[in-house]
This record gives structure tokens, sequence and C-alpha cells, in this order.
């Protein structure tokens, strides 16, 4: 059990960490025996029951002068070196001077992180404040240069290091189920359903000049194949007939979807509104960003999605400005589908600091707009589902891959082998770390002038290496909301046995979690050159007694 020793500004935001980094906790109670005490506020009492203590602080306290240490505050954005790893700090740090056993450096050498010891106890004291940091990916999230780095996954690296290294025994439950190295969702933001709408506008002009000169020079140029190029041409030479009725819609790409997918569930967003633009801040939003199809007109369309397996959620318009507007929208979702959950995504990835309030109180059941639109990754450091503030229930799921992120030219700009290579990047860090990858392809992605089918196929296969549930989001997101409400009833260790009480239910439909058990060991047992994890997993299934597990543990 971890005690917490913090100001009252950081408890929500220790709370949530700590549904990220699923391990027993509570708010330090004096006298009582805890494994690890972690203080935040700068203030450790006197007396202090715990055989290890963590002290994140970027200030200079009262145990740095009794150490002995001299403290250097440092304003400007650290890189903390970690393992192999690399992370960004953003609010702040400080360094250490005549600090023994270093723990943590910057890029440049000096001390963030060391450890002592007082008599039988370990004490780590680390330069920055923890929970500003955390709160800070999870509120306005990393800038895109930085989207690559797990970095609140590396801070909960760090701690989980100084535990085991410390000795002390914890469990804690995996961001990824029994059985998988991370779960998937296939996302579609639904901004068009058929060229056949747009007649001599901009969506149309525009088409007809990517799907001829662009197509042309990319051809020359040879950053697009010849065969595309044609591709292209023949597309832009059929609209005619298109508009007809006399040929098929080539934007019109459900059916695609079902057969590159396989049953794999997938998720599409929906606007809900024809001819509106919506607002943003500065008044009326572009009206380009008005979506030109009407819902109750494709409902049979829609209806057939769920019926195949898929969701159907939100792809709000003014949902992320105010509650009433996201009522508004959510109820037209409603009346085609006739579900009571509804999950949204913005549209152009609207959002601002009330958004999540706003979302929350109109009953939207998760939220998946927090990502970027010039880049792939991790915008909040993490790809797990998590409580997005100031909302109190409303989750996020985090979007992870955007295709227009990857090829648009005033984005990343990639080749098709530069985006794989960035997508696979992306997916051994999923695999290192858990959580959700989510991927949004825009339903027009697969047909002239993007073409981008065969590079989504590939994206499909290159994930599936990998032990992955696919899932709906709202299945991904219900699988992390069980997480959230196991609780640990009962962690006791002794030296060769544990006694484990979880509470919590597990939809019938979804996997296990694991319970991963870190047994107590002494500093020669974590020295040791082994191949042993020094830890072993459970899977639990939400059974009546998974508490009574008791068994010899693994030594290392």
């Amino acid at each position: 059990m971890i005690g917490l020793i913090s100001q009252e500004t950081d408890v929500a935001t220790a709370r949530e960490f700590f549904e990220l980094f699923k391990t027993p906790w509570e708010r330090y109670v004096p006298g009582r025996f805890y494994e690890l005490v972690l203080a935040t506020n700068g203030e450790v009492p006197k007396n202090l029951n715990a055989s290890a203590l963590v002290i994140y602080s970027s200030k200079n306290i009262t145990f740095d002068g009794e150490a002995g240490i001299v403290v250097q505050p440092v304003q400007q954005q650290q890189w903390l070196g970690f393992e192999d790893a690399e992370f960004p700090l953003y609010c702040g740090s400080a360094t250490f001077h005549s600090a023994v056993q270093p723990f943590l450096r910057c890029r440049g050498g000096e001390i963030v992180g060391f450890e002592v010891s007082q008599g039988s106890r370990c004490v780590v004291r680390i330069g920055y404040d923890l929970f500003q940091e955390v709160a800070f990916l999870l509120s306005q999230g990393q800038p895109s240069a930085n989207a690559h780095i797990p970095t609140l996954e590396l801070h909960i690296s760090v701690l989980r290091s100084i535990m085991a290294n410390s000795g002390v025994p914890f469990v804690e439950v995996l961001p990824a189920p029994a059985g998988y190295d991370f779960l998937a969702c296939l996302t579609h933001d639904v901004d068009f359903t058929g060229i056949r709408e747009h007649k001599f506008d901009s969506t149309m002009w525009g088409f007809l000049y990517r799907a001829l000169v662009g197509s042309l020079v990319g051809a020359v140029k040879r950053t697009l194949p010849w065969e595309k190029c044609w591709r292209n041409w023949q597309a832009a030479f059929s609209l005619p007939l298109v508009y007809a009725g006399l040929k098929e819609d080539f934007w019109l790409e459900f059916d695609r979807y079902m057969e590159i997918e396989k049953g794999l569930g997938s998720t599409f967003f929906f606007i809900p509104f024809k001819d509106y633009a919506g607002m943003r801040d500065a008044g009326p939003a572009p009206k380009r960003r008005a979506a030109k199809y009407d819902l109750s007109k494709i409902k049979e369309q829609i209806r057939d999605l769920v019926k195949n397996g898929c969701e159907v959620g939100l792809h709000g318009v003014d949902a992320w400005r105010d509650a009433e507007s996201a009522r508004v929208e959510r109820e037209k979702i409603r009346e085609i589908t006739g579900q009571l959950e509804v999950g949204v995504r913005m549209h152009w990835l609207y959002f601002d600091e009330n958004s999540p309030k706003a979302l929350e109180e109109a009953d939207l059941c998760y939220d998946s707009t927090f990502g970027y639109n010039d880049a792939i990754g991790f915008r909040g450091g993490t790809a797990q589902v998590f409580c997005i503030a100031p909302s109190k229930y409303l989750l996020e799921l985090p979007l992870s891959v955007q295709d227009t992120a990857l090829f648009y030219p005033d984005r990343m700009n990639l080749s098709e082998e530069e985006a794989m290579d960035s997508c696979s990047r992306l997916l051994r860090q999923m695999a290192n770390f858990g959580g959700v990858l989510t991927i949004n392809w825009h339903t027009r992605s697969l047909s002239p002038e993007r073409l981008w089918d065969d590079f989504y196929r590939r994206l499909l296969d290159e994930t599936r290496k990998y032990r992955v549930w696919f899932g709906t989001a709202q299945q991904a997101v219900n699988w992390f909301r069980a997480r959230r409400a196991l609780r640990f009833e009962q962690v006791e260790f002794t030296e060769t046995n544990l006694r484990l009480k979880l509470s919590g239910l597990v939809p019938a439909d979804q996997p296990a979690f694991v319970v991963r058990v870190h047994p107590p060991q002494t500093v020669a047992e974590t020295s040791k050159d082994n191949t042993s994890p020094g830890y072993s997993d459970i899977f639990w299934k939400g059974e009546a007694e998974p508490a009574a597990f008791q068994s010899e543990l693994i030594r290392i």
C-alpha cells in the first residue's frame, strides 16, 4: 500500500494517476505502516512508519538541508533519461549537487533524482512535481513535436522502478486485457457520405484539381504510383456519370470498410446536421466545415452498420461549446440508432477547457477528441482511457493515429513508407505500455483522390502482428471503466504468501484483467543478474473468491 502525502489541490490528479498506475494507495494516515510513502508537498512527518519514502518536489525542502544537498531550480524544459528512454518535464524542475547514488539525470548530466539510506529505509528524492506534470499532460497535452513520447507512462515506470528496486511488495492491474498486448479501436469520422452531394462547390473543384493535376505532378515526381494516378483520373472523368446516377458514388465506402475490417468492430462518428458549420470562439466556423449529408436520408445504412457489429457515435459540431448544444446533437444520433449510450468525437477536433464538463452534463458516455491534427502518438503521454478534468465521470479515449495527420501536405506530409515507420514505432510503444490504439481513418480516405486504402490494409496487418483485442470505442471504454471500478479490498504480503481480495465486475463479453504481483525482495535479490521477471501474473475475471489467491511468491 502507498501512503500519499500531498496538497489538497493535488488529490484529484493523484486519484487519476492511480487509476492509470492501478495499485493500492490511500491518503497518508499517521501511525499506520506503509510499504511506501509518496510525498509531494515537501513535508515529511517525523516518526514515519514506512519501508521506503519517495519525495517529489522542484523546490528546496527541509529534507535537502538535512541531507546536505544543494538544490538548483531550473526554469526551462528539461529532458530526463530513464533506462533506454528520454522524456520531457513541462512544469519546472530542480537539479541536485553533492548527491550520492544518482537515480535520474538530465540530458546534460545534471542529477534530478537520487537515493539515500536512512537506517533501513530507502529514500528517493526527485526534483520535479509529479502531479503537476500529470495534470498538464491530461489537460493541455504535449506539443505535437513530443507526440511520440509516452511521457505519462514513463512517469509511472519511474515510480514502479523505485518500488521494485526498493524491495517493497506491491500489486497492480495492467492496462491491457489478459492475453493481449493492447486494445485497438478502428474509428471513422464521416465528413462525407458521397461526392454526389457536392456539385460545383469547393469540395468538387478541390477533388478535380487534386485528382487530375495533383496526381499527375505526384506521378511525375515519383511520389505517387502511376497506377494510382490513373485511378484518380478515371474517377474524375466518371464524375458526370456519378451525378447522373449511372455510376456508383465512389465516396460511399461503408461496405468496403466492412470487407477490409472483417468484423473487427469499428466506430463511425456522424455529423448531426446538414449545412451547419458550427461555431468557434471567434465566431462562425469556416463554411467548409459543414457536412452536406442528412442523417435521416441514410438512416438505413447507419442501422445496417449497427446490425453488423459497428458502433455509431456523434461527430460533434457545437457539442464542445455547451451542454445544451451537446444534448441536441446527441439526440439526433439517438433518434437514428435507438441506442441510449452515445460517444463523441469533435469535428475538426474542436475542444477547450470547458468541453469535458459540457459533454458530461449532456450525458455523453465518452469523448475521443484528445489527439492531434498534425501528429500521431500520445497527446496525454498515455494511450490509456482516462477521466478528463474538470469532469468527474466522462472518460477520454485518446486519439492515436489520424490519416490526414500522416499524409496532408500541411501536416506531417509523410510518404507511405515513412508513415509506416512512424506507425510501427508507435505499435512497439503500445506493446510496451498497453492502452488503446485508436485509429481514425476518414470514410472517404479509401477513395479517389486520397487512395489510402492499401496503406490502411497494411496498417491493420502490422497491428495484427501483436496480440491485440479489437473492439468498438464503447467496448474499449467499458473495459477501462470496469478496470477503474476495481477495488483492492485486501493486499497482505508475508515472506512467501499473498492474500489478495478484489471487488468489481468484468463485463461478460470482455477479456479478463491481469493482476501483476511484485513480491517482497531484498536488495541482494534485486541486484542479481537474472532473466526471471521478478513478478507473477494472475488472470482475474471477477470470480466470487479471487481474493483467496495464495501461492509461493516468485523469487529473483
